[in-house]
């Protein structure tokens, strides 16, 4: 398969933390559910523009339950 084909068919972000959590099963209800959080602040935190304080938090609880980011 030609390089280009691959370049076009696969994002660019596949291995972002939203694809990453989605590839494994997780959806934005789920972490919204497990870390008490807003489905806002999940968004933002894919979107890296959540507050940094609270995107550590966010991190730090879902690295603590085994999640593969």
């Amino acid at each position: 398969m030609p390089a280009e084909v691959v370049e076009n068919v696969l994002s660019r972000q596949i291995d972002d933390l939203e694809p990453t959590l989605t590839r494994h099963g997780y959806r934005i209800k789920d972490l919204v559910e497990q870390f008490d959080a807003k489905t806002a602040e999940v968004r933002a935190l894919f979107n890296n523009t959540l507050d940094p304080v609270r995107a550590t938090e966010l991190r730090e609880k879902m690295l603590r339950a085994g999640l593969p980011i």
